[in-house]
């Protein structure tokens, strides 16, 4: 069973690659028009991504690395699902709606990955704070200096209070259940593909 999962390693990866590229051909008008410093807010979801990879692949294997990126994976994944499900009357147009679909789906998938490369190990008091840290250094950067990516601006105050909310809760939920959250049957699987 075990082999027959991690033969799915290769086409995960792939994925993953795929969507890199999608994410840089979507953010690639923001990313011209932001200022250098700030670049690194702006294609959270194709950046998180990427850097999944080597763990994918077991290049990788840091603790507080795999930490910050399960983070980064569950937290854009969970955020862009919230943003599109919460304007659905507008990304539910005839214009908007298969792809949609396909971000939803597709989010949904980076989420879970994000959960199964959550390390086996507990990260230290000093990786859980500092991952708190720039995550709210992430959500400064977009609702206060105009990283985030181009939402309709309706209820913004609820989406910025769902990403914030979420750059506390998911660290520390992830640092406090990670065992628990690593024995989900579905991540269980996962986790079998990638060899963790």
């Amino acid at each position: 069973m075990a082999s027959n999962l991690r033969s799915l390693l290769i086409p995960l990866v792939f994925i993953n690659a795929a969507a890199v590229l999608i994410g840089a051909y979507f953010y690639a008008d923001q990313v011209s028009a932001t200022a250098p410093q700030l670049l690194a807010f702006v294609p959270d979801c194709p950046l998180f991504v990427l850097l999944s990879i080597p763990i994918l692949l077991g290049m990788m294997r840091n603790g507080p690395f795999s930490f910050f990126v399960s983070i980064g994976m569950v937290k854009y994944g969970l955020w862009t699902m919230f943003a599109l499900l919460f304007h659905w009357g507008h990304y539910s147009s005839p214009l908007f709606f298969w792809t949609s679909v396909i971000f939803i789906l597709g989010h949904a998938g980076m989420a879970l990955e994000g959960l199964a490369i959550l390390p086996g190990k507990r990260v230290g008091a000093s990786a859980l704070a500092l991952s708190i840290i720039i995550f709210l250094a992430g959500d400064y950067s977009d609702y206060w200096l105009g990283t985030a990516p181009a939402i309709p601006q309706e209820g913004i105050g609820l989406v910025r209070g769902f990403s914030i909310a979420s750059s506390v809760a998911l660290p520390l939920l992830l640092f406090a259940c990670g065992e628990k959250i690593r024995g989900l049957p579905l991540v269980r699987q996962l986790r079998g593909i990638i060899g963790a």
